[in-house]
């Protein structure tokens, strides 16, 4: 296993996929209350926002993750996710979850669940937090990946195998003629997912 830098993250996945294609906190807080503590006084939401991290036993391995909001609003370390499956820099998408202030739906999330609870319970989905360990003393993730079999319209898809707990989650990226879907899905501990949908326009 390797850690890799967060910005060149599945860069090996890319290079093994042919004919890829690819676009340019413990407390559990329900989306009201999240969206309501990011908005200052007669001001327009942040859609970006931070998120508690915490420290979960998986397969006998402790894993940093971080609470993924349900809807609408973003988690920062979402971003790096996002960039992976988009095959882009964080700070363009960084741009585009602003752009919402401005009504524009580049990005959007759809949701973000467990998959192990009821389909409304407040309980929120975690994923690994995914750094690099060589620029981040805090980091105590180690991140391998490994590219997946491209079905249908797949542009992108990937395993993460995190601190060796092989197929943690699995990033897949789905190209219609109007927009991408990327789904986030975690396998490790018990089973959730998140799902965005993305303007075409952000193509290269």
């Amino acid at each position: 296993m390797f850690t890799i830098s967060v910005e060149l993250l599945l860069t090996a996945c890319l290079k093994n996929t042919p004919s890829t294609h690819l676009m340019i906190t413990q407390r559990v807080i329900d989306l009201d209350a999240l969206i309501n503590s990011s908005i200052p006084q007669s001001k327009t939401p942040e859609y970006l926002v931070s998120t508690q991290a915490i420290d979960e036993e998986v397969n006998g391995a402790r894993v940093r993750c971080f609470m993924v909001p349900r809807a609408r609003v973003f988690s920062t370390h979402e971003v790096v996710y996002l960039a992976a499956a988009l095959s882009t820099d964080m700070e363009t998408i960084k741009k585009r979850i602003e752009e919402l202030k401005l009504g524009r739906k580049t990005i959007q999330k759809l949701y973000a669940i467990r998959l192990d609870t009821e389909p409304w319970s407040t309980k929120p989905l975690t994923l690994p937090i995914l750094c690099d360990k060589n620029e981040d003393k805090d980091c105590v993730n180690e991140v391998e990946a490994e590219p997946g079999e491209l079905r249908g319209n797949m542009s992108y898809s990937a395993y993460l195998t995190i601190n060796g707990i092989g197929k943690f989650l699995k990033i897949t990226t789905l190209r219609y003629p109007s927009h991408y879907e990327i789904n986030i899905t975690r396998l490790a501990g018990y089973r959730g997912i998140a799902r965005y949908t993305i303007n075409a326009r952000l193509t290269p």
